[in-house]
């Protein structure tokens, strides 16, 4: 890191002194025996004197390196933080209403965890036959790793299985729904460019060892408008139009 130090050299601060007025003959008072100083003269020496005495102040002014600390400080408290996160650290929350009310996930980065400036990353556990319903996200895309096979997943026009270490990549605006179709949990990782779905995440989630506070449908869909996504309406159909049918 370079640290500032000022206007200095090796044997201390250089001193500076304020010029002396003296230097620039200014005669205001014009009397019969002297040279007549037209005004716009008169004006035009008293600018150059108070630049020439406002420099000398400038340059003298003491620096005081403990106020542009604080400064920074200040600006670092919100700035992002770099991080080396193990598979079970992040701030871990458990969904406490939705279809996947009561299952724990771990945000890895937002904008509270890290002081991201775009990125929100998440990560989560789907048990046999549990399913991430149709939902689309208007101001993010999105990718999905999935570390282990068996995931049955329709993003858009398009479906199949996902094995291992897969990666699904979802545009803006588009449905996607995943369903654990095997035997053994799957383990995935949901990363969005910009932020926007946390704060539905955190929303309607609560800490570990905390009462799950149920939420109104009405409430849902109002946090979910709050993080960009709309959530298929199952009333409707099993499918949104547009999307791959298995």
């Amino acid at each position: 890191m370079h640290e500032h130090r000022g206007l200095s050299d090796r044997n201390g601060p250089t001193k500076f002194s304020t010029p002396h007025t003296s230097a620039i003959p200014v005669n205001l008072a014009s009397t019969p025996d002297e040279g007549k100083i037209d005004m716009k003269q008169k004006v035009t020496l008293l600018v150059v004197t108070a630049a020439v005495m406002g420099a000398g102040v400038s340059i003298g002014q003491e620096h005081h390196p403990g106020q542009q600390k604080s400064a920074n400080e200040e600006k670092a408290a919100g700035s992002p933080s770099p991080m080396i996160l193990q598979e079970n650290e992040g701030d871990q929350l458990i969904h406490r209403a939705g279809p996947l009310g009561g299952v724990p996930f771990t945000i890895k980065v937002d904008g509270h965890f890290g002081n991201s400036e775009d990125f929100f990353v998440f990560s989560e556990t789907l048990v046999p036959n549990q399913t991430i319903p149709f939902h689309k996200h208007h101001n993010a895309e999105e990718i999905l790793l999935f570390e282990d096979s068996g995931a049955s997943v329709i993003v858009g026009d398009k479906s199949g299985e996902a094995g291992a270490r897969s990666l699904i990549f979802i545009p803006r605006n588009t449905w996607i729904s995943a369903t654990n179709k095997s035997h053994s949990p799957i383990h995935l990782l949901a990363i969005f460019s910009r932020h926007g779905f946390d704060s539905y995440m955190r929303a309607i989630s609560t800490k570990p060892g905390e009462p799950l506070k149920p939420l109104s449908q009405e409430e849902l869909t109002s946090l979910r408008a709050l993080g960009h996504a709309t959530y298929w309406d199952t009333s409707k159909g099993p499918y949104p139009p547009g999307v791959a049918h298995p």
